[in-house]
């Protein structure tokens, strides 16, 4: 390190100088191996000059008829002085900073989106098994990640794709439930009604009454093929069957799709080490590890932590991995991220069932993602089974008593 450097950390002190003929003391201070740091005339027979602490008791003992007056001391004794000074001021903002760190750290809530409570109730559940709830700390993006392909790979039935996202204090969940081709009940008496919201294109009746039309809007519980059948012109109830058939309508998607703009390949090189971090707010620091390894996967065992504390010591067997990075424009990301979301679209489609168009909603970039937001019209079977039940029946047959 320079030495001018260093002398800036040095402990300081200014002096005032006074007497007649300082040029002969300022060459004494030489002789003397003293060296000043700084030097200002003040008068002819007055200068101001900064010198290292260790050598103002050298000056005091040479100073004969020259009057030495200590101005200001500087270096790490005068940050000592005035740390203590301070102390409560400095107490203060580190303890109001420290709490502000931990709060902006906390969940403070936990907001599932999706219209099925048994869905929501099933992700409360698994979010508790990571420790994302009312209370406890964030975790970061990687960890996030984590926990949404493991969530993923244990409910792959019932889910098609997760998103966890740290907002603030809030954590926000988006789902999407997977599609399965459930076989679908049959009664004896029933219609085909909506099972989603859709205008229709094309219905297939093989027993009831169609009673939508093409282009008609449906929403969802509509009967659009009716196993009551209707004398219309006299009004009259002729029969009640079990109705079938194909109904298909389009229908809409919206999908949020993240991408990253730097994917990385990764292949262990076999070499592995145990060694001790201390984590921190899902930031880890390796102790006494002299050889760290630029890219490795970790598994760790916890060895000491306490809930109320955002402090864990781990035990943690490091693998070192060489990692290649492919980086993406953002065009490119872009493209991959259309594609990827019309692939989990397609993914839950039949056969029969087809994408009609697809338009990009929105597009924003984000640390090293984007994030898209991307609407689907989707050619589907929307035609379900819906039973008329006894109270029905007896209604149509107090109707029809009424009509006599």
């Amino acid at each position: 390190m320079d030495n001018k450097i260093l002398k800036k950390f040095n402990n300081t002190v200014k002096i005032k100088i006074t007497g007649k003929n300082i040029d002969r003391f300022i060459k004494r201070l030489y002789k003397n191996n003293i060296e000043i740091l700084s030097l200002n005339n003040l008068s002819r027979n007055s200068i101001l000059i900064t010198i290292n602490m260790s050598d103002y008791e050298k000056v005091n003992k040479i100073k004969s008829i020259y009057n030495i007056e200590k101005k200001s001391i500087g270096g790490t004794i005068k940050l000592k002085k005035s740390i203590y000074k301070n102390r409560f001021l400095l107490i203060s903002l580190l303890f109001g900073y420290f709490v502000i760190l931990i709060l902006s750290n906390v969940i403070f809530e936990v907001q599932v989106i999706h219209s099925n409570s048994d869905i929501r109730n099933l992700i409360i559940k698994e979010l508790e098994k990571y420790d994302i709830k009312k209370y406890s700390f964030k975790k970061n993006f990687k960890k996030l990640n984590e926990i949404t392909n493991k969530i993923l790979k244990n409910n792959k039935n019932d889910l098609e794709w997760i998103s966890i996202e740290n907002v603030g204090t809030k954590v926000i969940v988006k789902i999407e439930e997977r599609k399965l081709n459930k076989k679908e009940k049959s009664y004896p008496k029933q219609n085909i009604v909506a099972k989603k919201s859709g205008i229709i294109k094309k219905v297939i009746a093989k027993d009831g009454v169609i009673v939508r039309n093409i282009n008609d809007y449906v929403k969802k519980g509509d009967v659009i093929i009716s196993g009551e059948i209707m004398d219309t012109y006299n009004e009259k109830l002729l029969d009640t069957v079990s109705a079938s058939g194909m109904v298909y309508a389009e229908v809409w998607y919206t999908v949020d799709m993240e991408y990253p703009l730097i994917y990385s390949k990764e292949e262990e090189t076999g070499k592995k080490k145990e060694v001790y971090e201390l984590e921190f707010f899902d930031k880890r620091i390796s102790l006494f590890d002299f050889n760290k390894y630029e890219h490795s996967n970790d598994t760790y065992k916890i060895v000491l932590e306490n809930r109320l504390l955002p402090f864990r010591l781990l035990k943690t067997l490091k693998k070192e991995v060489k990692k290649d990075d492919e980086v993406l424009i953002v065009e490119e990301a872009l493209i991959k991220a259309m594609e990827s979301a019309r692939s989990k679209i397609e993914s839950k489609l039949d056969k029969d069932e087809h994408i009609i168009k697809e338009r990009q909603l929105s597009f924003y970039q984000k640390d090293s993602k984007i994030v898209v937001e991307i609407f689907f019209s989707v050619y589907e079977s929307i035609g379900t089974p819906n039973e008329i039940t006894k109270d029905r029946l007896d209604e149509l047959k107090n109707e029809q008593k009424e009509v006599e």
